[in-house]
């Protein structure tokens, strides 16, 4: 009640003002500067949540990742060079990416996901020894086993969507690789 009582006050001395001609430009002015004012301020936390959204997918496909390369014998894995399964590789990625994101088996989302719509993993590739020291696809120096992932997906806007569309690309490039190695004595 106290709201739209303020409100109708507000408006009633914004109308009797216009009438008469002064603060008009005050008015105008201040409204010109909010406007823009407003907007990039949703901007600026719009970029800080859909940056923490790419933070959140970036962890799930490192954790992810990370998995497929224990899929292995991890007896090996501390002894240095090894080799990866592909099969088993690929399959252990699938498995906790769809974990980590909350996908259904289709790649989809499902509630509570951070995605907007199917999760595309454009890139995997396992560098075993033999085929390093290589760059990968996106230019990356690989020295020791690692696995290679690019996964795109679509976001939700959580504002300005009809300024800029409701989703955004995003876009994830990891390669993960084991950095210790055990020696023996």
């Amino acid at each position: 009640m106290r709201m739209s009582r303020w409100f109708t006050d507000l408006s009633a001395l914004l109308a009797k003002s216009m009438k008469d001609k002064r603060g008009s430009g005050t008015i105008i002015f201040g409204l010109l500067f909010l406007i823009p004012f407003m907007t990039f301020s949703l901007f600026l936390i719009e970029s800080r949540l859909l940056y923490t959204v790419k933070n959140a997918a970036d962890d799930a496909v490192t954790a992810a990742a990370l998995a497929a390369l224990k899929s292995n014998n991890p007896v090996d894995i501390a002894y240095g060079e090894y080799l990866l399964d592909t099969n088993a590789a690929r399959d252990t990625f699938y498995e906790y990416l769809r974990k980590n994101m909350k996908l259904d088996d289709g790649m989809n989302p499902l509630p509570g996901s951070v995605v907007a719509g199917p999760v595309y993993v454009e890139e995997f590739a396992i560098y075993n020894p033999g085929s390093y020291p290589a760059f990968c696809p996106r230019g990356t120096y690989i020295k020791n086993t690692a696995i290679h992932v690019v996964v795109k997906f679509r976001a939700k806007r959580p504002a300005l969507k009809g300024l800029f569309g409701d989703n955004v690309d995003i876009v994830i490039h990891r390669d993960v690789d084991n950095f210790y190695n055990l020696q023996e004595e």
